[in-house]
């Protein structure tokens, strides 16, 4: 039983006439004929009667029509949906970042790519993680687009942001009166860090390696507003990125005297090579090059002038 079958017969029971309903088919009617016979074959039973040239379903014939008319429409409402998916999937770009970055530079670049009215038809799935969350998720495909501090051979990446990292210090602990710190004046001080699945935990780390001091890790937590709520118990201090929740009365940020530039990071934008794109995410990917490439180089040279 095909599915030319099932829509010849349903086709034949409305007009019951085998001219018109080879017409309605764009078919030959022998086609139509042979079709109907095998049908009835492999049903064994007769779904239609002839007497001179009057055509009339039979009994069985009209006990098989409900189940046929069914079948086919809900095969039509199922083709319809994976039509409409299909549809709302070339529209949709689906855009990692990590935690610190989610309020401070995703809103604001939502704001540039919408202000044009030209992406209006676009829809943004986000994932928000670690950098070697999002860039995972990048590279099994489960992203298209991605800001991260991780790259591979596999993705092209341009630099678009350096994030500089700061002290936050309990707004009564001695080093809070300071315009800025050195490493040496915290690297004894407890302090909490963030787990090591942060690109952020792998740079500190390297950091009081390279200085051949041994951290006195106080917590561990997931991201970096968790940290900043132990800072602000008065318990430990904590290297991170400007992030909102440091706008506390009991936090104060300290910026890190930095002549090596360990204490920065570079955000970078990346997508995987040679992996096909939708019209809508190459767009968006364009789109976002142009608002931030060069961004980086130009800033470096503004801090060595």
């Amino acid at each position: 039983m095909t599915l030319s079958q099932l829509q010849y017969f349903k086709t034949l029971a409305r007009t019951l006439h085998y001219t018109r309903a080879a017409e309605e088919l764009h078919i030959a009617q022998p086609s139509l004929s042979y079709a109907i016979s095998e049908l009835e074959s492999e049903l064994g039973v007769k779904l239609f009667s002839r007497v001179e040239r009057r055509i009339t379903l039979t009994a069985c014939g009209e006990q098989f029509l409900p189940f046929v008319e069914s079948a086919l429409a809900t095969l039509e409402s199922g083709v319809s949906a994976v039509k409409g998916y299909a549809d709302e999937s070339l529209k949709r770009v689906r855009l990692g970042y990590f935690h610190s970055i989610a309020a401070s530079m995703i809103p604001s670049l939502m704001d540039a790519l919408y202000a044009g009215g030209s992406n209006r038809d676009l829809r943004f799935q986000f994932k928000e993680g670690t950098s070697r969350e999002v860039f995972s998720a990048l590279e099994s495909g489960d992203l298209d687009l991605a800001f991260c501090m991780h790259r591979s051979e596999k993705a092209e990446s341009i630099p678009v942001l350096r994030q500089p990292l700061y002290l936050a210090v309990p707004a009564a602990h001695p080093l809070a009166h300071k315009p800025h710190i050195g490493f040496e004046d915290f690297a004894a001080e407890p302090i909490v860090m963030l787990d090591r699945e942060s690109n952020l935990r792998e740079l500190t780390d390297g950091i009081f390696k390279r200085h051949g001091v041994t951290p006195d890790i106080m917590f561990v937590v997931r991201e970096c507003n968790a940290a900043l709520q132990y800072v602000s118990l008065g318990l430990c201090v904590s290297v991170l990125p400007m992030v909102p929740a440091m706008e506390s009365d009991k936090i104060v940020v300290l910026p890190i005297e930095d002549p090596e530039g360990e204490f920065v990071r570079t955000v970078y934008f990346s997508w995987i090579k040679n992996r096909p794109l939708s019209p809508a995410v190459r767009r968006i990917r364009d789109e976002i090059r142009a608002l931030y490439e060069g961004k980086v180089q130009e800033s470096q040279k503004t801090s060595i002038q």
